[in-house]
């Protein structure tokens, strides 16, 4: 039935897809110019430290997307989860990144944990603000989300608060996010001078039960309730609390004729984390290689402070939207001290980088950047970062651009696998340098993009399948091919996701082909004042070993004895939209019940078989 099923699938999206390759296309429209309920609203995306000309997006008013209120939901996020939202994740589409800075671990909470580069700078006429509730069942689900910005007198002020409880529907799965944000801006009439101010809270209080003990006990449906079967951890819990400020003054030099000699800039960044895990059992687990063997109560915890002091000067303002001139030669460099503080151990850390950045347009046409920075000191002596890219626009107006892009990265393991001490693990290692590169050609038009990737893998320190750190010693070559294809043919459409990739190494697992596909049609109705949105969501990977995860330890590790995938997931939705609110009904995950079969992916952590949901999403520009 499952490879009956899959051929189905994938019969069905390359259908789609080779129609929409041949059919006429539209960008994703809004009603952005139609409605008299709006004031047009902009916003970027903005990164303190490493600060650029801004590139304003318009505020989606349209509906197509209202009902995809978690970010797992999204078309472009493919993730393998814990069961449920707010919980750890993992994309499944392989990819390497780094910021220059000490890592102590990168958290699996990528789309729910906010970060400074998460952080939203808006263009607007007054206000804008937008308020939403989802409630979701079974599992007692409550998301909320609140945004604000205003904009007085040369005054930017940006606030928003992001939550999600969820009760879960299996044993010790109880989970509560809260995450909030603000942003303000200054800049005197002068524009000489100018400040951004910005602070983060992130609260993630799970609970984790480590998955399921039987999982075939589960498959053949031996219990009556999820919250039946026994689960592997019973009383763990993590939490996790960090608050994130940041402040940047800067300056531009200008003489009294008005010429412009360059911005400085210095920031100053404070960030806080503080990890707690607790948990207490009869029997210690198998997988838990305990030094303390007569320990069955863990209490861990872990507090570090990061400050960050960077000064740089730059040929562009900050703040300022990315002129579309026909030449421009844009250049920025500075240097970041970088100081860790472990309160506990006593440990201290101090890194400075040295970077640079520059984005050159020739002949209207051509787009050069790149980017680099070295670190010196520390525990990250002699990391590398460099970017470079170079695009050529076919079509500026419609975004219609092709190019290349080159990643590398020579950089130290994150933090916590080489050094970890907690009641039932402990390491202190030594690893090389980890070496990545990534070789990308792009092809873009408006939304829609395509693009092919070439990573070549060295010295990857990763989680073995027996819970310790490893240096991997074999190359790994991996190709990527991917699409992104939003299809709007007047009431219809289609947002399709796919990806195609394979590794030559062993311990890098990830799916032939994993993809997302979403289809819908909007009626009218009312004179337009009522719109009637029905859609259908599509999710689908081929079968491999997908990471397992060990709640001890925040992190995924590699396994190679439980496959997962192969598994359609199938959704259903309606929405309506009259004027600027829109409230929506979704129906998750609803084949499991009528094929008969369980999924997962993640080993030993089912999807719920289904799930309904309603939300209402209320926007305001006023």
């Amino acid at each position: 039935m499952q490879n009956y099923l899959s051929r189905i699938l994938l019969v069905f999206i390359w259908l789609t897809n080779s129609w929409v390759a041949f059919a006429q296309v539209h960008k994703i429209d809004s009603v952005m110019d139609l409605s008299p309920y709006y004031l047009p609203t902009y916003y970027a995306n903005i990164n303190s430290i490493e600060f650029e000309p801004l590139v304003f997006n318009p505020i989606d008013t349209s509906m197509i997307a209202t009902h995809l209120f978690d970010p797992l939901l999204k078309t472009e996020n493919i993730y393998q989860t814990l069961g449920i939202g707010g919980q750890a994740h993992q994309s499944i589409i392989f990819d390497f990144e780094r910021d220059m800075g000490f890592l102590y671990q990168e958290l699996p909470y990528p789309l729910y944990f906010r970060t400074q580069s998460d952080l939203k700078f808006y263009k607007m006429q007054t206000t804008y603000s937008k308020v939403a509730y989802t409630f979701g069942f079974p599992g007692k689900t409550n998301q909320i989300y609140a945004e604000f910005a205003r904009y007085m007198k040369g005054v930017t002020l940006d606030v928003n608060l992001y939550g999600t409880f969820n009760e879960g529907t299996f044993y010790n799965q109880k989970m509560s996010n809260l995450c909030g944000d603000f942003l303000l801006n200054y800049e005197m009439p002068s524009a000489i001078y100018g400040f951004k101010v910005s602070g983060i809270i992130n609260n993630l209080n799970n609970t984790e039960n480590g998955g399921l003990k039987d999982v075939i006990l589960y498959q053949e449906r031996g219990m009556k309730q999820d919250g039946d079967y026994t689960t592997l951890f019973a009383d763990a819990g993590s939490k996790i609390f960090a608050f994130d400020v940041s402040l940047q003054n800067y300056v531009n030099i200008k003489n009294k004729k008005g010429n412009y000699f360059g911005t400085f800039t210095h920031d100053f960044q404070v960030t806080q984390s503080t990890f707690t895990y607790h948990d207490k059992f009869d029997v210690l687990p198998h997988f838990y290689e305990a030094y303390d063997t007569v320990k069955k109560v863990s209490n861990d915890s872990l507090r570090f402070l990061t400050l960050k002091n960077v000064l740089q000067w730059s040929n562009f303002m900050p703040y300022k939207e990315l002129k579309n001139k026909n030449n421009f030669f844009h250049i920025a460099g500075g240097v970041m001290h970088d100081y860790t503080d472990f309160r506990y151990t006593n440990t201290t850390f101090n890194s400075f980088y040295l970077f640079g950045r520059t984005h050159i347009r020739l002949f209207k046409l051509m787009d050069i950047t790149a980017k680099i920075s070295y670190s010196l000191y520390g525990y990250t002596n002699n990391d590398l970062l460099a970017n470079a890219g170079i695009s050529w626009s076919i079509n500026r107006e419609k975004e219609h651009s092709v190019g290349l892009q080159a990643n590398y990265y020579r950089v130290a393991p994150e933090y916590a696998l080489q050094h970890f001490e907690s009641n039932h693990f402990r390491w202190d290692t030594t690893f090389t340098k980890q070496n990545i590169v990534q070789l990308k050609t792009f092809w873009n038009y408006e939304d829609y993009n395509a693009s092919v990737s070439y990573y070549y893998i060295n010295k990857l320190v990763y989680l073995s399948e027996e819970l310790r750190p490893i240096q991997d010693q074999n190359i790994g070559n991996m190709i990527q091919v991917s699409t992104f294809i939003p299809f709007r043919y007047k009431h219809f459409g289609t947002i399709a996701n796919l990806n195609v990739q394979y590794c030559s190494n062993e311990v890098i697992l990830v799916p032939i082909f994993a993809g997302k596909l979403s289809v819908f049609y909007i009626f009218e109705l009312l004179k337009k004042r009522l719109k009637i949105q029905l859609g259908t969501d599509i999710m689908y990977n081929t079968s491999y070993y997908a990471d397992g995860y060990v709640p001890a330890l925040r992190m995924f590790h590699y396994q190679n004895t439980q496959l997962t995938g192969n598994f359609a997931y199938w959704d259903a939705n309606i929405t309506f939209q009259i004027e600027r609110i829109c409230f929506f009904f979704r129906a998750g995950n609803l084949l499991p019940p009528l094929m008969h079969y369980r999924n997962f992916t993640t080993p030993t952590y089912p999807v719920k078989d289904y799930f309904f949901s309603i939300g209402i999403t209320w926007k305001f520009y006023d």
